[in-house]
């Protein structure tokens, strides 16, 4: 999921992240930002904008989807999947069940961090524990890279406070969550992005605040660095192909690139 964007004789490197992976590409993400001049991430990724996230999360809401979806999220996230034991009614006792915590946990959330709270937990149940983002983001500094990023995080934020709250409930409850998860992972490592796109319409972020508002302008904003050569822009592969297509508007030619 890489591809050259070249100009006039200068060229640059597009790479579409997979945000949650059961695999790391640090090697890869070591030689592609290692070679750039400059790296384009979406967002920020430091400790002030987390904060930024964790405190516009906090609302009313989130406690719907676990109403909505209460046996698929325990199921899937393994709550009590298995008979009870000693230790875990000794952790009942103290902490309270894990189904009321968790619910509790929600109630204070907006739909979009609940969703996300209960996806991250799902993913790292199933292995799928590396952050691409953030390893770019890492590799940069430590190449000392100038890194600049294409959105802040409080546009950030408006996108996912504009998903509409039934497309969470909907997937939590009648989406297959491996069936996703699988054929995201099948066809990210073969480079299939007609595949993935396909696989991830029913995703509750794949839709007009996420994707298509702020493709053209991720768009525009990378296309100046672009145009001087030698940048390594990452974004989420599912803004690729529209992305792609902006690009090719503007006048650059893309190939796959080799890696």
């Amino acid at each position: 999921m890489v591809w050259e964007v070249e100009r006039r004789g200068r060229r640059s490197t597009l790479v579409g992240a997979a945000h949650f992976f059961p695999r790391h590409f640090r090697r890869e993400l070591r030689r592609l930002i290692g070679d750039a001049r400059r790296v384009l991430l979406e967002g920020p990724l430091d400790e002030a904008a987390t904060r930024k996230v964790l405190e516009a999360g906090r609302g009313l809401g989130g406690d719907q989807l676990y109403r909505a979806a209460r046996e698929q999220i325990r199921a899937r996230l393994g709550i009590y999947s298995a008979p009870l034991d000693l230790n875990q009614m000794l952790r009942d006792l103290i902490f309270g069940r894990q189904d009321e915590w968790l619910e509790q946990e929600l109630r204070t959330l907006k739909p979009w961090a609940a969703f996300f709270g209960i996806w991250t937990r799902y993913r790292a149940r199933v292995g799928s524990v590396h952050k691409f983002d953030l390893d770019a983001a890492q590799i940069a500094a430590k190449l000392g890279k100038d890194t600049r990023y294409l959105e802040t995080i409080e546009e950030q934020i408006a996108a996912l406070d504009a998903v509409p709250p039934e497309r969470f409930v909907r997937f939590l409850a009648a989406g297959d969550w491996r069936g996703y998860n699988e054929a995201y992972e099948r066809h990210y490592l073969a480079g299939d992005l007609e595949g993935l796109v396909a696989a991830a319409q029913g995703f509750p972020t794949y839709c007009e605040p996420v994707i298509g508002r702020r493709d053209a302008l991720l768009a525009e904003r990378m296309a100046p660095e672009l145009d001087a050569g030698g940048a390594c822009v990452i974004v989420g592969v599912a803004h690729c192909p529209r992305v792609l297509a902006q690009l090719t508007e503007r006048g650059f030619s893309v190939r796959k690139f080799p890696l």
